[in-house]
């Protein structure tokens, strides 16, 4: 698998409009209504191709710039649901880097929902449970503001991270996502379905959303409703999609 050159970087490919936001939707799981989309971020890179993340966002973590990168999907994703319309998904989910949510990162967001007009309860803001729980705890005053002019929060890959849970009903957060791990492995480990079914409950219990993403097969669906998940995300539900492709699945649901 083959890498960007160490001499170009995430500021040149943004310089150079090379970078791409493909949207997947979140799916209601009792009717298959879009309700969101997750802005996914791809790298059109000149000699390469379509690079996925895996291949790109080590070095930009390394180059010191995900924070870059961060401001960029922010803007574009929001640009682009605002754009849609009337037609657009009720809100866009945008994922937060570590290395941002180490910094005051009030103003990347705030800025971007004023440049583009989209209203504030429009857009989800997605932590990874990876990142440390200092880095959490640095990010809690600057949520509360957020949220505050309506931002929502969600707390990404649960339960492959080794995050408090005191972090947990400490952060204003509106939902939780199911790692894909446990939801792969549902079917066919019973320790992954008790995670996924202990999960759902807390977040139940807490009054959060939940949302379950790796779904690839019907019989997935079937047990995650039957356990009361209410979103799903998945390649059973729909891949990654440009925003042409986008529009024209939501105007032909």
């Amino acid at each position: 698998m083959t890498s960007p050159p160490a001499d170009h970087t995430i500021a040149q490919a943004i310089a150079h409009d090379e970078l791409r936001l493909f949207y997947q939707p979140i799916v209601r799981a009792t009717d298959g209504a879009v309700v969101a989309v997750e802005a996914l971020v791809r790298w059109q890179h000149p000699t390469l191709g379509l690079l996925t993340p895996d291949r790109f966002l080590h070095k930009a973590d390394r180059d010191g710039q995900l924070p870059l990168l961060d401001r960029w999907v922010l803007h574009r994703a929001c640009q682009d649901l605002a754009d849609l319309g009337p037609a657009a998904p009720d809100h866009v989910n945008v994922n937060l880097s570590a290395p941002t949510l180490a910094t005051d990162f009030t103003e990347p967001v705030t800025t971007a929902l004023e440049r583009t007009g989209l209203a504030a309860h429009r857009l989800r803001l997605e932590l990874s449970e990876c990142a440390d729980l200092n880095t959490l705890t640095h990010a809690e005053k600057h949520l509360k503001g957020l949220v505050e002019r309506g931002v929502g929060v969600a707390l990404d890959d649960m339960g492959t991270g080794s995050t408090d849970l005191r972090c947990l009903s400490r952060l204003a957060v509106h939902g939780i996502k199911i790692d894909k791990e446990f939801v792969s492995g549902m079917l066919t480990n019973p320790r992954d379905h008790a995670i996924v079914k202990l999960l759902t409950e807390m977040a139940h219990g807490l009054r959060l959303h939940v949302t379950a993403e790796g779904v690839e097969t019907a019989e997935q669906l079937a047990a995650l409703t039957r356990l009361g998940v209410c979103y799903v995300q998945g390649y059973h539900l729909a891949p990654p999609l440009t925003l042409a492709e986008l529009t024209s699945t939501i105007l032909t649901a």
